[in-house]
């Protein structure tokens, strides 16, 4: 099974606030948006939240009372996205591979994640590729897990993807949303039409 994994652990610094509760246009949270467009698309998700994220994780199994949802609050979430993605990768294990979803990019198309996860294999990590530049998703085959186990700090997955050039596929898309990131409230308003 190839499964995702949704980071929503980081401290929204930037934004000011926690942005994951923050409404889009139409109404919805930003979190909602980005976990309801990865449930159309994966058999099992896990969402990662902060050690101390009680209260939303309270709040979103409400939403999802009867989903495929796992919540995971990362014990050690404050030593950067790199460590709570390998806090994650105990919770995945029998996968044959996972997707990397940010929270905070709810504008990523349906039509992108089936044609990434079509091209997944377990010797493979697979990027989007919008006007040259690499997005996210990013899923990783299963023969990386121990390294994205092993991952420190706040550069994410890209100590793996660097030290495996031979083994990404660049997949090239005509979707914004693989780049599209809210750090900003002005942020909130941008599509990707």
């Amino acid at each position: 099974m190839i499964g995702a994994i949704i980071l929503a652990a980081g401290s929204s610094r930037r934004y000011g606030d926690d942005k994951r509760r923050a409404r889009l246009p139409d109404g919805k949270m930003l979190i909602q948006q980005t976990i309801d467009t990865v449930l159309d698309h994966f058999e099992s998700v896990l969402l990662v939240l902060r050690r101390d994220d009680l209260t939303c994780e309270l709040e979103l199994r409400e939403i999802y009372p009867q989903s495929s949802l796992r919540i995971f609050r990362a014990p050690e979430s404050g030593l950067g996205m790199g460590r709570r993605l390998s806090n994650s990768m105990d919770q995945v294990r029998g996968w044959r591979g996972v997707f990397v979803f940010l929270a905070d990019m709810p504008r990523i198309r349906g039509v992108t994640i089936r044609q990434l996860k079509d091209s997944l294999e377990t010797t493979r990590i697979v990027v989007p590729l919008y006007q040259g530049r690499y997005g996210h998703p990013v899923g990783f085959g299963s023969v990386f897990f121990d390294e994205l186990s092993a991952l420190e700090g706040d550069r994410g997955a890209k100590p793996v993807i660097k030290a495996h050039p031979d083994c990404v596929n660049g997949i090239v898309s005509d979707d914004p949303g693989v780049l599209l990131d809210v750090d900003h409230p002005k942020d909130l308003g941008s599509g990707n039409d």
